[in-house]
């Protein structure tokens, strides 16, 4: 038997939907007249690098939680709640915002948000089968499809349709390594991509030998195409092994930081100083930190 969406009954008690209620009603007093002139002269524009940070904020906390039982850790936790309230605070904001300008209110977005999880799961809340998660995003590629086909967009003058793209839909505000990463997902899904990971590799060893020659050139503006061809072969590169670009350096950039620190600390410890120091100096420390982790796993 499936689950009925219009006739479940009521998920949060009383005193969570009341603790949702009053954010809401607290935002809406920090705007109001005789509250926050910070948050009164906010608009959507000139809060979205708030947006942008606290999401980055709340990934910082992610990264430290590999397992479930990392949220045991009290400090972990409360981190995560913070940086979640500080995302909640932004979606708050904007919402209210939408709500003065008689559009929609927070309340909508929710009621939308539900309404697309249901329709997008009719495993769950219709009668489709499936045989696993492939083909739950196979079935979720397909109704997104369908419902921007049946949503008037992209309307050129004379009410005609502009051309769709397989590339349509992609967030132009991404990091650079995401939209590459959904552009390469997209062209693949159409047939434009190698049969295995070889055609990648192989050129991503063409693209190598091309930032060379552009860097012996001297050309800036070849330098910095090249640099964008190599990167964007990394991306497919990862693409064809299944990991993501975005968090495999987010990963390097962590080990790094602690090889550096590690670094900067031995030269503390020995009295030394970094900075002029000779680069085979700084490689020794290096090694040491590395030699420390292989220890630990």
């Amino acid at each position: 038997m499936k689950s009925d969406p219009t006739s479940r009954k009521t998920f949060l008690d009383a005193a969570s939907l009341e603790a949702i209620d009053r954010v809401i009603e607290t935002v809406h007093r920090l705007r109001a007249p005789g509250g926050c002139p910070w948050d009164q002269k906010q608009t959507h524009q000139s809060l979205r690098p708030y947006l942008v940070e606290e999401s980055y904020e709340v990934l910082e906390v992610l990264d430290q939680i590999d397992s479930p039982e990392k949220l045991r850790d009290p400090k972990i936790r409360d981190a995560l709640k913070e940086e979640f309230g500080d995302l909640l605070m932004q979606i708050a904001l904007h919402t209210e915002m939408t709500r003065e300008a008689g559009a929609f209110s927070f309340a909508d977005v929710a009621r939308t948000l539900d309404e697309k999880l249901i329709r997008r799961h009719p495993h769950v809340f219709g009668e489709t089968k499936v045989k696993d998660a492939e083909e739950v995003l196979k079935n979720w590629d397909a109704i997104k499809k369908e419902e921007k086909a049946q949503t008037p967009s992209g309307s050129a003058a004379g009410g005609t349709s502009a051309p769709s793209s397989a590339l349509d839909g992609i967030p132009k505000g991404l990091p650079a390594l995401m939209r590459a990463e959904k552009a390469i997902d997209k062209v693949t899904k159409v047939g434009f991509q190698w049969p295995d990971v070889e055609g990648p590799l192989g050129k991503l060893e063409e693209e190598i030998r091309e930032l060379a020659a552009a860097v012996r050139s001297g050309e800036k503006k070849h330098i910095e195409e090249e640099i964008g061809d190599l990167l964007f072969s990394v991306c497919n590169v990862a693409f064809m092994t299944k990991t993501k670009p975005e968090d495999a350096l987010r990963a390097f950039l962590a080990k790094f930081e602690r090889r550096f620190r590690h670094v900067e600390e031995g030269f503390r410890r020995d009295g030394k100083k970094l900075e002029g120091a000779p680069l085979e100096e700084m490689d020794r420390y290096w090694d040491e930190a590395k030699a420390a982790e292989k220890k630990k796993q």
